[in-house]
């Protein structure tokens, strides 16, 4: 990889998992990622995230940073132009898809359901007090079963209960009435994310380049799970942390350091920019 500069590469990174540490750990961003990141941006090269995070959500973890190209967030539902402020494209999840989720979480005593816009992500409420107030696994504001389905969204997470079978909760959702419309990837071992059909973090990818002028410049990107799965194979040069199962570094040119000790920070050393 000698005789790239920074000048020639464009760097799309996944949040959890890979820039971020664990959440047992804060989650944080590692110090080495965000000196090297900045430094990257400073010797001209681009750096941007393709995450199932929103952009205010994102930007809190880059203070300093210059995003030369769109943000990609929803699990690329959502395109997003930090330096005009404004959100360039957006997918919605289909109403009929919304029901029918909706439907299927109640009936699952095992399952959680939230909701994400270009904005943020909320829990949707059961009803049942006991189950509601069990989820541990995230943290974010509630809404109920009809503010959901009132509102527009961009993606819903199925949240499993730990131990539980994920290839079950796959098979049901993948038979739910409306899923032909949709599309569904595990981003986590009790995460399940379902985007609309034409949604994922490549083609958002392609069209935040398209957006930013760079699509001359040698694409790197950087997950640890199957949601980045389109996006790695989309990618010049594919790379994965440590952490990753081991079907993502098969396909992956680079593995990394584990997320914990700096992934994004070990992938543009081995870069060898200058």
């Amino acid at each position: 990889m000698s005789g790239m500069k920074a000048k020639d590469i464009i760097i799309y990174s996944d949040m959890d998992g890979t820039a971020l540490t664990d959440w047992s750990l804060g989650p944080v961003m590692p110090e080495q990622n965000l000196r090297l990141i900045q430094r990257l941006v400073e010797e001209g090269g681009s750096f941007s995230v393709a995450s199932g995070r929103q952009a205010r959500d994102i930007l809190r973890y880059f203070p300093g940073v210059t995003f030369r190209a769109p943000l990609v967030c929803g699990n690329g539902a959502v395109v997003y132009d930090v330096r005009q402020g404004r959100v360039l494209q957006k997918i919605l999840l289909p109403q009929a898809y919304k029901r029918d989720s909706l439907d299927y979480m109640l009936s699952r005593p095992d399952v959680w359901m939230v909701a994400a816009d270009e904005t943020g992500i909320w829990q949707v409420l059961t009803g049942d007090a006991a189950k509601d107030g069990a989820l541990k696994a995230v943290r974010h504001p509630c809404i109920t079963a009809a503010q959901f389905l009132a509102r527009d969204f961009v993606k819903v997470v199925y949240i499993l209960e730990e131990g539980r079978d994920m290839e079950r909760l796959k098979a049901e959702a993948a038979a739910l009435p409306s899923a032909g419309a949709t599309r569904a990837v595990q981003s986590g071992p009790w995460f399940l994310e379902v985007v609309e059909r034409s949604v994922s973090k490549a083609g958002g990818v392609a069209r935040a380049r398209r957006a930013a002028g760079l699509e001359g410049r040698a694409l790197v990107c950087i997950g640890d799970y199957f949601n980045d799965w389109d996006m790695l194979r989309s990618a010049d040069i594919a790379a994965c942390p440590d952490n990753s199962p081991q079907a993502i570094k098969d396909i992956c040119r680079i593995v990394t350091c584990g997320n914990n000790q700096g992934a994004v920070g070990d992938l543009i050393r081995r870069l060898r920019l200058w």
